[in-house]
Protein backbone atom coordinates (compact mmCIF):
# COMPACT_ATOMS: atom_id res chain seq x y z
CA UNK A 1 0.00 0.00 0.00
CA UNK A 2 1.41 3.15 -0.94
CA UNK A 3 2.23 5.20 2.59
CA UNK A 4 0.44 8.03 3.35
CA UNK A 5 -2.55 6.49 2.34
CA UNK A 6 -5.36 3.87 3.61
CA UNK A 7 -7.58 1.37 2.18
CA UNK A 8 -11.38 2.46 2.81
CA UNK A 9 -14.63 1.88 1.05
CA UNK A 10 -14.05 4.07 -1.72
CA UNK A 11 -10.98 3.17 -2.19
CA UNK A 12 -7.55 3.99 -1.33
CA UNK A 13 -7.32 7.50 0.00
CA UNK A 14 -4.60 9.91 2.40
CA UNK A 15 -4.59 8.89 6.08
CA UNK A 16 -5.71 12.71 7.02
CA UNK A 17 -8.95 12.21 4.43
CA UNK A 18 -12.16 10.79 5.82
CA UNK A 19 -14.95 8.72 4.45
CA UNK A 20 -18.68 9.59 5.13
CA UNK A 21 -22.25 9.60 3.87
CA UNK A 22 -24.13 11.77 1.58
CA UNK A 23 -26.82 11.74 4.57
CA UNK A 24 -24.60 12.55 6.71
CA UNK A 25 -22.80 15.66 4.89
CA UNK A 26 -25.85 16.67 3.25
CA UNK A 27 -29.42 18.03 3.78
CA UNK A 28 -31.77 16.90 1.09
CA UNK A 29 -34.90 19.14 0.66
CA UNK A 30 -37.28 17.54 -2.30
CA UNK A 31 -39.40 20.42 -4.21
CA UNK A 32 -42.89 21.35 -3.61
CA UNK A 33 -45.07 18.88 -5.80
CA UNK A 34 -46.59 21.55 -8.52
CA UNK A 35 -49.60 20.53 -10.60
CA UNK A 36 -50.42 22.20 -14.16
CA UNK A 37 -53.53 24.27 -12.50
CA UNK A 38 -50.82 25.77 -10.06
CA UNK A 39 -48.75 27.31 -13.37
CA UNK A 40 -49.65 31.05 -13.86
CA UNK A 41 -48.20 33.52 -16.21
CA UNK A 42 -47.15 35.33 -13.27
CA UNK A 43 -45.64 35.27 -9.92
CA UNK A 44 -42.55 33.13 -8.59
CA UNK A 45 -40.64 31.19 -10.97
CA UNK A 46 -40.88 27.22 -10.82
CA UNK A 47 -37.73 26.31 -11.44
CA UNK A 48 -38.46 22.25 -13.08
CA UNK A 49 -35.52 20.38 -14.71
CA UNK A 50 -36.44 21.80 -18.12
CA UNK A 51 -35.22 25.07 -16.87
CA UNK A 52 -31.76 23.44 -15.19
CA UNK A 53 -31.02 22.21 -18.44
CA UNK A 54 -31.83 25.10 -20.47
CA UNK A 55 -31.41 28.64 -19.26
CA UNK A 56 -33.47 29.89 -22.41
CA UNK A 57 -36.80 27.48 -21.37
CA UNK A 58 -39.69 29.66 -20.77
CA UNK A 59 -40.77 29.42 -16.61
CA UNK A 60 -43.94 28.53 -15.12
CA UNK A 61 -44.95 30.74 -12.14
CA UNK A 62 -46.25 30.29 -8.66
CA UNK A 63 -48.87 33.03 -7.14
CA UNK A 64 -48.71 30.50 -3.94
CA UNK A 65 -46.65 31.96 -0.76
CA UNK A 66 -42.99 30.65 -0.72
CA UNK A 67 -41.83 28.52 2.16
CA UNK A 68 -37.93 29.18 3.15
CA UNK A 69 -37.27 25.19 2.29
CA UNK A 70 -38.44 25.60 -1.30
CA UNK A 71 -37.00 29.13 -1.98
CA UNK A 72 -34.28 29.00 -4.45
CA UNK A 73 -31.57 31.52 -4.97
CA UNK A 74 -28.36 31.88 -7.42
CA UNK A 75 -26.04 29.89 -5.83
CA UNK A 76 -27.86 27.34 -4.02
CA UNK A 77 -26.56 23.46 -5.03
CA UNK A 78 -29.77 21.51 -6.28
CA UNK A 79 -29.48 17.74 -7.21
CA UNK A 80 -32.13 16.39 -10.22
CA UNK A 81 -32.97 12.76 -8.94
CA UNK A 82 -35.07 12.41 -11.66
CA UNK A 83 -34.24 12.47 -15.02
CA UNK A 84 -31.59 11.17 -18.10
CA UNK A 85 -27.84 10.26 -17.26
CA UNK A 86 -25.19 12.67 -18.50
CA UNK A 87 -28.26 15.90 -19.34
CA UNK A 88 -30.72 16.65 -16.56
CA UNK A 89 -29.91 13.53 -13.82
CA UNK A 90 -27.19 14.74 -11.19
CA UNK A 91 -26.08 18.12 -9.48
CA UNK A 92 -25.64 21.34 -10.66
CA UNK A 93 -25.10 25.20 -9.04
CA UNK A 94 -28.16 27.16 -9.73
CA UNK A 95 -27.15 30.45 -11.64
CA UNK A 96 -30.90 32.22 -11.12
CA UNK A 97 -32.97 33.96 -11.04
CA UNK A 98 -34.61 33.24 -7.31
CA UNK A 99 -37.43 31.01 -7.90
CA UNK A 100 -39.51 28.31 -5.79
CA UNK A 101 -37.96 24.72 -6.61
CA UNK A 102 -40.33 21.82 -8.41
CA UNK A 103 -40.52 18.36 -7.56
CA UNK A 104 -38.06 15.60 -8.55
CA UNK A 105 -35.28 18.12 -7.72
CA UNK A 106 -33.41 18.26 -4.26
CA UNK A 107 -32.05 21.43 -2.51
CA UNK A 108 -29.10 20.52 -1.21
CA UNK A 109 -27.31 21.95 2.10
CA UNK A 110 -24.27 21.60 3.16
CA UNK A 111 -23.40 20.68 6.70
CA UNK A 112 -20.03 23.16 6.74
CA UNK A 113 -18.34 21.12 9.79
CA UNK A 114 -17.78 18.81 7.66
CA UNK A 115 -17.59 20.01 4.02
CA UNK A 116 -16.30 23.81 2.35
CA UNK A 117 -20.22 24.45 0.66
CA UNK A 118 -17.95 25.64 -2.64
CA UNK A 119 -16.44 22.17 -2.54
CA UNK A 120 -20.29 20.23 -2.77
CA UNK A 121 -20.85 20.34 -6.65
CA UNK A 122 -17.06 18.98 -6.69
CA UNK A 123 -17.85 15.95 -4.39
CA UNK A 124 -21.29 15.18 -6.67
CA UNK A 125 -19.59 15.38 -9.42
CA UNK A 126 -16.93 13.18 -8.33
CA UNK A 127 -19.21 10.03 -7.27
CA UNK A 128 -22.00 10.77 -10.09
CA UNK A 129 -21.19 7.26 -11.12
CA UNK A 130 -21.72 5.97 -8.07
CA UNK A 131 -24.93 7.50 -7.24
CA UNK A 132 -26.40 6.31 -11.03
CA UNK A 133 -25.77 2.98 -9.84
CA UNK A 134 -27.91 3.33 -7.46
CA UNK A 135 -30.46 5.17 -9.62
CA UNK A 136 -33.47 2.83 -11.07
CA UNK A 137 -33.70 2.72 -14.75
CA UNK A 138 -29.66 2.85 -14.91
CA UNK A 139 -29.84 1.08 -18.26
CA UNK A 140 -32.32 2.69 -19.82
CA UNK A 141 -32.60 6.32 -20.82
CA UNK A 142 -34.79 7.77 -17.78
CA UNK A 143 -33.91 7.27 -14.31
CA UNK A 144 -34.79 8.30 -10.75
CA UNK A 145 -32.64 7.37 -7.60
CA UNK A 146 -34.65 7.20 -4.30
CA UNK A 147 -33.36 9.43 -1.32
CA UNK A 148 -32.94 6.49 1.05
CA UNK A 149 -30.81 5.13 -1.76
CA UNK A 150 -29.02 8.55 -2.61
CA UNK A 151 -27.94 8.93 1.09
CA UNK A 152 -26.29 5.75 1.68
CA UNK A 153 -23.78 6.53 -1.09
CA UNK A 154 -20.50 6.74 0.23
CA UNK A 155 -17.69 9.92 -0.53
CA UNK A 156 -14.21 10.77 0.78
CA UNK A 157 -13.60 14.26 2.58
CA UNK A 158 -10.28 15.98 2.68
CA UNK A 159 -9.97 18.57 5.50
CA UNK A 160 -11.23 21.67 4.79
CA UNK A 161 -8.07 23.37 3.91
CA UNK A 162 -7.56 21.04 1.23
CA UNK A 163 -10.91 21.74 0.13
CA UNK A 164 -10.50 25.06 0.05
CA UNK A 165 -7.56 24.68 -1.69
CA UNK A 166 -8.86 22.35 -4.71
CA UNK A 167 -11.61 24.89 -5.11
CA UNK A 168 -9.03 27.40 -6.00
CA UNK A 169 -7.15 25.63 -8.15
CA UNK A 170 -9.87 24.54 -10.54
CA UNK A 171 -11.40 27.79 -10.45
CA UNK A 172 -8.24 29.33 -11.59
CA UNK A 173 -8.82 26.69 -14.30
CA UNK A 174 -12.48 27.74 -15.38
CA UNK A 175 -11.23 31.38 -14.71
CA UNK A 176 -8.71 30.39 -17.78
CA UNK A 177 -11.66 28.34 -19.48
CA UNK A 178 -14.32 31.30 -19.41
CA UNK A 179 -11.41 33.80 -20.65
CA UNK A 180 -10.82 31.57 -23.43
CA UNK A 181 -14.41 31.52 -24.35
CA UNK A 182 -14.25 35.15 -24.31
CA UNK A 183 -11.67 35.13 -26.58
CA UNK A 184 -13.02 32.84 -29.05
CA UNK A 185 -16.64 35.03 -29.33
CA UNK A 186 -14.70 37.64 -29.73
CA UNK A 187 -12.49 36.66 -32.09
CA UNK A 188 -15.59 35.11 -34.14
CA UNK A 189 -17.43 38.39 -34.20
CA UNK A 190 -14.60 40.05 -35.56
CA UNK A 191 -14.43 37.42 -38.55
CA UNK A 192 -18.02 37.95 -38.70
CA UNK A 193 -17.29 41.63 -39.01
CA UNK A 194 -14.31 41.28 -41.60
CA UNK A 195 -16.62 38.80 -43.71
CA UNK A 196 -19.44 41.08 -43.58
CA UNK A 197 -17.19 44.22 -45.33
CA UNK A 198 -14.59 41.67 -47.13
CA UNK A 199 -17.29 39.68 -48.57
CA UNK A 200 -19.49 42.65 -49.84
CA UNK A 201 -17.07 44.49 -50.95
CA UNK A 202 -17.27 47.55 -48.26
CA UNK A 203 -13.76 47.29 -47.10
CA UNK A 204 -11.13 46.61 -49.83
CA UNK A 205 -7.40 45.41 -49.30
CA UNK A 206 -4.76 47.68 -50.25
CA UNK A 207 -4.21 47.53 -53.93
CA UNK A 208 -7.40 46.69 -54.99
CA UNK A 209 -10.53 48.63 -56.62
CA UNK A 210 -12.76 47.98 -59.24
CA UNK A 211 -16.31 46.91 -59.46
CA UNK A 212 -17.42 43.48 -58.09
CA UNK A 213 -19.38 41.24 -60.36
CA UNK A 214 -22.50 39.22 -59.66
CA UNK A 215 -23.15 35.23 -61.21
CA UNK A 216 -25.07 32.47 -59.94
CA UNK A 217 -23.08 29.26 -58.33
CA UNK A 218 -23.33 27.27 -61.86
CA UNK A 219 -21.63 29.89 -63.62
CA UNK A 220 -18.90 29.50 -61.10
CA UNK A 221 -19.01 26.08 -60.18
CA UNK A 222 -20.00 23.15 -60.50
CA UNK A 223 -22.34 21.56 -58.31
CA UNK A 224 -22.40 17.02 -57.80
CA UNK A 225 -24.73 15.30 -55.86
CA UNK A 226 -22.77 12.60 -54.27
CA UNK A 227 -23.16 8.47 -54.23
CA UNK A 228 -24.94 6.44 -51.70
CA UNK A 229 -22.69 4.08 -50.05
CA UNK A 230 -23.27 0.81 -49.20
CA UNK A 231 -23.80 0.10 -45.47
CA UNK A 232 -21.31 -2.94 -45.74
CA UNK A 233 -18.76 -0.54 -46.96
CA UNK A 234 -18.96 2.15 -44.12
CA UNK A 235 -16.61 1.50 -40.95
CA UNK A 236 -15.15 3.14 -38.39
CA UNK A 237 -11.60 2.62 -39.12
CA UNK A 238 -11.42 3.72 -42.82
CA UNK A 239 -9.10 6.00 -44.08
CA UNK A 240 -11.75 8.53 -45.43
CA UNK A 241 -14.64 10.57 -44.11
CA UNK A 242 -17.96 9.35 -45.15
CA UNK A 243 -20.05 12.97 -45.32
CA UNK A 244 -23.72 12.43 -45.87
CA UNK A 245 -25.53 15.06 -45.10
CA UNK A 246 -24.33 15.68 -41.87
CA UNK A 247 -22.39 18.13 -40.09
CA UNK A 248 -19.92 15.59 -39.29
CA UNK A 249 -18.37 12.70 -41.02
CA UNK A 250 -21.26 9.37 -40.72
CA UNK A 251 -18.52 7.07 -40.53
CA UNK A 252 -15.53 6.30 -42.82
CA UNK A 253 -14.59 3.86 -45.65
CA UNK A 254 -11.49 2.71 -47.17
CA UNK A 255 -12.22 4.76 -50.77
CA UNK A 256 -13.15 8.07 -51.82
CA UNK A 257 -15.12 10.24 -54.66
CA UNK A 258 -13.93 13.53 -53.81
CA UNK A 259 -10.86 15.05 -53.72
CA UNK A 260 -9.43 17.22 -50.86
CA UNK A 261 -9.99 21.17 -50.56
CA UNK A 262 -13.63 21.09 -52.33
CA UNK A 263 -16.94 22.58 -50.33
CA UNK A 264 -19.23 20.45 -49.60
CA UNK A 265 -23.26 21.67 -48.34
CA UNK A 266 -25.30 18.99 -47.06
CA UNK A 267 -28.31 18.07 -49.31
CA UNK A 268 -31.00 16.38 -47.19
CA UNK A 269 -32.09 16.69 -43.31
CA UNK A 270 -32.46 18.82 -40.40
CA UNK A 271 -28.34 20.19 -41.12
CA UNK A 272 -29.46 20.71 -45.03
CA UNK A 273 -27.74 24.04 -46.48
CA UNK A 274 -24.45 23.36 -44.14
CA UNK A 275 -21.29 24.72 -45.82
CA UNK A 276 -18.17 23.55 -44.94
CA UNK A 277 -14.61 23.18 -46.16
CA UNK A 278 -13.14 19.44 -46.63
CA UNK A 279 -9.51 19.79 -46.63
CA UNK A 280 -8.84 15.80 -46.97
CA UNK A 281 -10.21 13.68 -49.59
CA UNK A 282 -13.70 12.17 -48.35
CA UNK A 283 -16.66 10.17 -49.61
CA UNK A 284 -19.44 12.34 -50.69
CA UNK A 285 -22.84 10.39 -50.07
CA UNK A 286 -26.17 10.68 -51.61
CA UNK A 287 -27.17 13.55 -49.36
CA UNK A 288 -24.65 15.93 -49.67
CA UNK A 289 -23.26 18.01 -52.74
CA UNK A 290 -19.28 18.76 -53.80
CA UNK A 291 -18.37 22.00 -55.20
CA UNK A 292 -16.01 22.20 -57.43
CA UNK A 293 -14.41 25.99 -59.07
CA UNK A 294 -14.05 26.58 -62.45
CA UNK A 295 -13.46 30.75 -62.69
CA UNK A 296 -13.40 31.48 -58.66
CA UNK A 297 -10.37 30.78 -56.10
CA UNK A 298 -11.68 28.10 -54.19
CA UNK A 299 -11.20 29.25 -50.65
CA UNK A 300 -12.80 32.67 -51.09
CA UNK A 301 -15.70 30.89 -52.49
CA UNK A 302 -16.03 28.40 -49.69
CA UNK A 303 -16.04 32.12 -47.10
CA UNK A 304 -18.61 33.78 -49.53
CA UNK A 305 -21.06 30.46 -49.60
CA UNK A 306 -20.19 30.79 -45.68
CA UNK A 307 -20.75 34.15 -45.31
CA UNK A 308 -24.34 33.56 -46.45
CA UNK A 309 -24.73 30.26 -44.72
CA UNK A 310 -28.41 31.67 -44.00
CA UNK A 311 -29.44 32.48 -47.36
CA UNK A 312 -28.43 28.83 -48.26
CA UNK A 313 -29.91 27.22 -45.57
CA UNK A 314 -33.28 28.90 -46.71
CA UNK A 315 -33.55 27.29 -49.85
CA UNK A 316 -34.73 24.33 -48.45
CA UNK A 317 -37.86 22.39 -49.55
CA UNK A 318 -40.41 20.25 -47.60
CA UNK A 319 -40.78 19.73 -43.95
CA UNK A 320 -40.79 16.25 -42.82
CA UNK A 321 -37.30 15.77 -44.09
CA UNK A 322 -36.42 18.87 -45.52
CA UNK A 323 -33.76 19.17 -48.68
CA UNK A 324 -31.97 21.64 -50.65
CA UNK A 325 -32.22 20.45 -54.22
CA UNK A 326 -29.17 21.23 -56.95
CA UNK A 327 -31.22 23.25 -58.97
CA UNK A 328 -31.77 26.29 -56.29
CA UNK A 329 -27.79 25.81 -55.81
CA UNK A 330 -26.75 26.34 -59.27
CA UNK A 331 -28.90 29.78 -59.30
CA UNK A 332 -27.67 31.10 -56.15
CA UNK A 333 -26.05 34.40 -56.72
CA UNK A 334 -23.04 35.76 -55.08
CA UNK A 335 -20.88 39.09 -55.70
CA UNK A 336 -17.30 38.49 -56.58
CA UNK A 337 -14.09 40.37 -57.10
CA UNK A 338 -13.25 39.67 -60.80
CA UNK A 339 -9.37 39.99 -59.84
CA UNK A 340 -7.63 35.76 -58.78
CA UNK A 341 -4.89 37.69 -56.80
CA UNK A 342 -8.27 39.78 -54.34
CA UNK A 343 -10.08 36.83 -54.17
CA UNK A 344 -6.72 34.98 -53.05
CA UNK A 345 -5.81 37.57 -50.63
CA UNK A 346 -9.53 38.53 -49.31
CA UNK A 347 -9.56 34.53 -48.70
CA UNK A 348 -6.00 34.19 -46.92
CA UNK A 349 -7.39 37.01 -44.39
CA UNK A 350 -10.19 35.12 -43.66
CA UNK A 351 -8.68 31.42 -43.10
CA UNK A 352 -5.93 33.09 -41.15
CA UNK A 353 -8.73 34.45 -38.72
CA UNK A 354 -10.20 30.67 -39.48
CA UNK A 355 -6.85 29.22 -38.29
CA UNK A 356 -6.64 31.52 -35.29
CA UNK A 357 -9.81 31.03 -33.88
CA UNK A 358 -9.37 26.85 -34.50
CA UNK A 359 -6.24 27.29 -32.27
CA UNK A 360 -8.06 28.93 -29.58
CA UNK A 361 -10.53 25.98 -29.61
CA UNK A 362 -8.12 23.05 -29.48
CA UNK A 363 -6.81 25.43 -26.60
CA UNK A 364 -9.50 25.35 -24.90
CA UNK A 365 -10.75 21.80 -25.38
CA UNK A 366 -7.06 20.19 -24.03
CA UNK A 367 -7.81 22.89 -21.17
CA UNK A 368 -10.63 21.19 -20.44
CA UNK A 369 -9.03 17.36 -20.89
CA UNK A 370 -6.53 18.58 -17.73
CA UNK A 371 -9.54 20.12 -15.52
CA UNK A 372 -10.50 16.67 -15.74
CA UNK A 373 -7.63 15.31 -14.84
CA UNK A 374 -6.53 17.67 -12.62
CA UNK A 375 -10.20 16.56 -11.09
CA UNK A 376 -9.23 12.94 -10.80
CA UNK A 377 -6.14 13.39 -9.75
CA UNK A 378 -7.09 15.77 -6.59
CA UNK A 379 -10.17 14.54 -5.93
CA UNK A 380 -9.21 11.11 -5.05
CA UNK A 381 -6.14 12.80 -3.39
CA UNK A 382 -3.56 10.93 -5.57
CA UNK A 383 -2.46 14.95 -5.75
CA UNK A 384 -2.42 17.14 -2.51
CA UNK A 385 -2.26 20.69 -2.69
CA UNK A 386 -2.34 20.41 1.23
CA UNK A 387 -0.25 18.90 3.91
CA UNK A 388 1.66 19.08 6.82
CA UNK A 389 4.82 21.54 6.06
CA UNK A 390 6.97 18.67 7.47
CA UNK A 391 5.79 16.15 5.11
CA UNK A 392 6.85 18.37 2.18
CA UNK A 393 10.20 18.67 2.78
CA UNK A 394 13.18 18.60 5.44
CA UNK A 395 14.78 21.92 6.45
CA UNK A 396 18.33 21.77 6.44
CA UNK A 397 19.81 22.72 10.11
CA UNK A 398 20.79 26.70 10.16
CA UNK A 399 24.83 26.76 9.40
CA UNK A 400 26.67 30.37 10.22
CA UNK A 401 26.06 33.02 8.30
CA UNK A 402 28.87 33.36 5.46
CA UNK A 403 29.50 34.18 2.55
CA UNK A 404 27.04 33.72 -0.76
CA UNK A 405 27.39 29.93 -1.76
CA UNK A 406 26.48 27.82 -4.43
CA UNK A 407 24.85 25.28 -1.98
CA UNK A 408 22.32 22.85 -3.42
CA UNK A 409 18.39 23.04 -1.75
CA UNK A 410 15.02 22.34 -2.54
CA UNK A 411 12.69 24.60 -4.46
CA UNK A 412 10.54 24.59 -2.04
CA UNK A 413 12.59 25.71 0.74
CA UNK A 414 14.28 28.50 -1.70
CA UNK A 415 10.84 30.02 -2.06
CA UNK A 416 10.32 29.96 1.69
CA UNK A 417 13.30 31.95 2.14
CA UNK A 418 12.27 34.46 -0.61
CA UNK A 419 8.97 35.12 0.62
CA UNK A 420 10.10 35.30 4.37
CA UNK A 421 12.93 38.16 3.60
CA UNK A 422 11.18 39.75 1.43
CA UNK A 423 7.88 40.04 3.82
CA UNK A 424 10.64 41.37 6.01
CA UNK A 425 11.69 44.04 4.40
CA UNK A 426 8.86 45.36 1.63
CA UNK A 427 6.25 44.26 4.96
CA UNK A 428 5.10 45.83 7.54
CA UNK A 429 2.68 45.00 10.35
CA UNK A 430 0.72 48.32 8.78
CA UNK A 431 1.21 47.50 5.35
CA UNK A 432 1.85 43.62 5.62
CA UNK A 433 2.85 41.97 2.18
CA UNK A 434 0.51 40.48 -0.06
CA UNK A 435 0.83 37.43 -2.47
CA UNK A 436 -0.03 40.00 -5.31
CA UNK A 437 2.94 42.16 -4.53
CA UNK A 438 5.45 39.49 -3.50
CA UNK A 439 5.10 37.59 -6.18
CA UNK A 440 6.13 40.49 -9.04
CA UNK A 441 9.38 41.11 -6.57
CA UNK A 442 10.33 37.50 -6.51
CA UNK A 443 9.53 37.27 -10.36
CA UNK A 444 12.05 40.07 -10.57
CA UNK A 445 14.38 38.78 -7.94
CA UNK A 446 14.69 35.66 -10.24
CA UNK A 447 15.32 37.12 -13.07
CA UNK A 448 17.89 39.33 -11.80
CA UNK A 449 20.10 36.23 -9.87
CA UNK A 450 19.17 33.54 -12.00
CA UNK A 451 18.75 35.23 -15.15
CA UNK A 452 15.25 33.25 -15.40
CA UNK A 453 12.18 32.75 -13.92
CA UNK A 454 10.46 29.30 -13.59
CA UNK A 455 7.38 27.93 -13.08
CA UNK A 456 5.99 31.39 -13.52
CA UNK A 457 2.54 31.61 -15.33
CA UNK A 458 0.35 34.25 -17.93
CA UNK A 459 -2.05 34.85 -15.31
CA UNK A 460 -4.85 38.25 -14.80
CA UNK A 461 -2.31 40.10 -12.60
CA UNK A 462 0.87 39.52 -14.43
CA UNK A 463 3.53 36.63 -14.35
CA UNK A 464 2.21 34.28 -11.46
CA UNK A 465 3.64 30.94 -9.86
CA UNK A 466 0.58 29.16 -8.36
CA UNK A 467 2.99 26.42 -6.78
CA UNK A 468 4.40 29.13 -3.94
CA UNK A 469 1.12 28.68 -2.65
CA UNK A 470 -0.59 25.09 -3.43
CA UNK A 471 2.98 23.54 -2.86
CA UNK A 472 4.85 24.29 0.20
CA UNK A 473 6.83 27.41 0.39
CA UNK A 474 4.28 29.87 2.32
CA UNK A 475 3.08 26.68 4.56
CA UNK A 476 7.12 26.15 5.28
CA UNK A 477 7.77 29.60 5.81
CA UNK A 478 4.68 29.69 8.13
CA UNK A 479 5.34 26.28 9.61
CA UNK A 480 9.11 27.17 10.56
CA UNK A 481 8.43 30.57 11.97
CA UNK A 482 9.63 32.90 9.43
CA UNK A 483 6.54 34.76 8.79
CA UNK A 484 3.04 34.88 9.62
CA UNK A 485 -0.31 36.09 7.90
CA UNK A 486 -1.39 39.58 8.79
CA UNK A 487 -4.02 41.52 8.61
CA UNK A 488 -2.85 45.37 9.08
CA UNK A 489 -4.93 48.35 9.08
CA UNK A 490 -4.89 48.91 5.49
CA UNK A 491 -4.70 45.27 3.84
CA UNK A 492 -3.42 41.72 4.73
CA UNK A 493 -0.44 39.44 3.76
CA UNK A 494 2.59 38.30 5.45
CA UNK A 495 4.87 39.84 8.04
CA UNK A 496 8.30 38.11 9.82
CA UNK A 497 7.74 36.21 12.49
CA UNK A 498 10.00 35.28 15.31
CA UNK A 499 12.08 33.37 13.38
CA UNK A 500 12.78 35.07 10.55
CA UNK A 501 16.78 35.53 11.19
CA UNK A 502 16.89 31.90 9.72
CA UNK A 503 15.84 32.86 6.50
CA UNK A 504 17.83 36.07 6.66
CA UNK A 505 20.75 34.01 7.12
CA UNK A 506 19.93 31.17 4.25
CA UNK A 507 18.75 34.32 2.02
CA UNK A 508 22.41 35.95 2.27
CA UNK A 509 24.09 32.61 1.46
CA UNK A 510 22.04 32.14 -1.58
CA UNK A 511 22.21 35.57 -2.75
CA UNK A 512 24.01 37.52 -0.97
CA UNK A 513 23.35 40.96 0.71
CA UNK A 514 23.67 42.99 -2.96
CA UNK A 515 20.02 41.45 -4.31
CA UNK A 516 18.37 43.03 -1.67
CA UNK A 517 20.12 46.32 -2.30
CA UNK A 518 19.11 45.36 -5.88
CA UNK A 519 15.35 45.33 -4.74
CA UNK A 520 15.26 48.47 -3.11
CA UNK A 521 14.77 50.13 -6.61
CA UNK A 522 11.41 48.43 -6.35
CA UNK A 523 10.23 49.33 -2.81
CA UNK A 524 7.99 52.59 -3.38
CA UNK A 525 6.78 51.09 -7.02
CA UNK A 526 2.94 50.67 -7.09
CA UNK A 527 1.51 47.45 -7.72
CA UNK A 528 0.58 48.36 -11.22
CA UNK A 529 4.06 49.63 -11.93
CA UNK A 530 6.00 46.22 -11.05
CA UNK A 531 2.82 44.45 -12.83
CA UNK A 532 3.72 46.41 -16.28
CA UNK A 533 7.64 45.48 -15.59
CA UNK A 534 7.01 41.48 -15.10
CA UNK A 535 4.31 41.67 -17.58
CA UNK A 536 6.38 42.85 -20.38
CA UNK A 537 9.95 41.13 -19.29
CA UNK A 538 8.22 37.92 -19.38
CA UNK A 539 6.75 38.88 -23.13
CA UNK A 540 10.31 39.99 -23.69
CA UNK A 541 11.64 36.96 -22.91
CA UNK A 542 9.38 34.96 -25.11
CA UNK A 543 10.11 36.99 -27.98
CA UNK A 544 13.77 36.14 -27.12
CA UNK A 545 13.33 32.54 -26.83
CA UNK A 546 11.72 32.27 -29.93
CA UNK A 547 14.45 34.03 -31.88
CA UNK A 548 11.86 37.57 -32.80
CA UNK A 549 13.64 40.73 -32.52
CA UNK A 550 11.45 42.95 -29.18
CA UNK A 551 9.74 45.75 -30.55
CA UNK A 552 6.73 47.37 -29.43
CA UNK A 553 4.27 45.81 -31.50
CA UNK A 554 5.58 42.11 -30.77
CA UNK A 555 5.72 42.57 -27.30
CA UNK A 556 1.63 44.06 -27.45
CA UNK A 557 0.80 40.91 -29.55
CA UNK A 558 2.50 38.35 -27.04
CA UNK A 559 0.33 40.18 -23.98
CA UNK A 560 -2.51 39.94 -26.91
CA UNK A 561 -2.34 36.43 -27.69
CA UNK A 562 -2.92 35.63 -24.31
CA UNK A 563 -6.40 35.53 -22.67
CA UNK A 564 -5.87 35.94 -19.35
CA UNK A 565 -3.03 39.60 -20.71
CA UNK A 566 -5.74 40.32 -23.35
CA UNK A 567 -7.60 43.02 -20.86
CA UNK A 568 -4.24 44.34 -19.90
CA UNK A 569 -4.14 46.19 -22.56
CA UNK A 570 -7.21 48.04 -22.27
CA UNK A 571 -5.71 49.85 -18.59
CA UNK A 572 -3.93 53.10 -18.94
CA UNK A 573 -0.22 51.47 -17.17
CA UNK A 574 -0.29 49.18 -20.47
CA UNK A 575 -0.55 52.69 -23.22
CA UNK A 576 2.17 52.41 -25.61
CA UNK A 577 4.05 54.96 -23.99
CA UNK A 578 4.34 52.92 -20.68
CA UNK A 579 5.11 49.40 -22.78
CA UNK A 580 7.72 51.32 -24.44
CA UNK A 581 8.98 52.90 -21.22
CA UNK A 582 8.95 49.04 -19.33
CA UNK A 583 10.67 47.56 -22.60
CA UNK A 584 13.84 50.13 -21.82
CA UNK A 585 13.97 49.64 -18.10
CA UNK A 586 14.26 45.78 -19.00
CA UNK A 587 16.43 45.87 -21.20
CA UNK A 588 18.81 47.86 -18.84
CA UNK A 589 17.79 45.51 -15.66
CA UNK A 590 18.32 42.26 -17.52
CA UNK A 591 21.41 43.00 -20.07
Amino acid sequence: MRPGYKQTAVGLIPEGWEVDSIGNVFRLINGRAFKPDDWKSQGTPIIRIQNLNDPNMPFNYSTAPVEDRHRIEAGDLLFAWSGTTGTSFGARVWKGPSGVLNQHIFKVITDERKQDPAFSLLTFQRIQEDIEKQAHGFKASFVHVKKSDLVKVCLSLPPIPEQRAIVEVLSDVDALLGALDRLIAKKRDLKQAMMQQLLTGQKRLPGFHGEWEVKTLGELASVSKGTQLHSSEANLSGKFAHLNGGITASGYTDKSNTPGSTIAISEGGNSCGYVQFMEESYWCGGHCYSICPNSIENRFLYHALKGRQSSIMGLRVGSGLPNVQKTALLSFKLRYPPIPSEQTAIAKVLSDMDTEIAALEKRREKTRALKQGMMQELLTGRIRLVSEASNIVAFPQAEPAAAKTTKSHNWQINEAVVISVLAKHFGSEQWPLGRKRYTKFSYLLHRHEERQAEGYLKKAAGPYNPETKYKGPEAIAIKNGYIRKHVGKNASGFVAADQIAKAENYFSQWYGDDALRWLEQFRYKKNDELELLATVDMAMEDLRRAGQTVDLGRVKKIIQDSPEWTPKLQRDIFSDANITRAIDICLNMFA
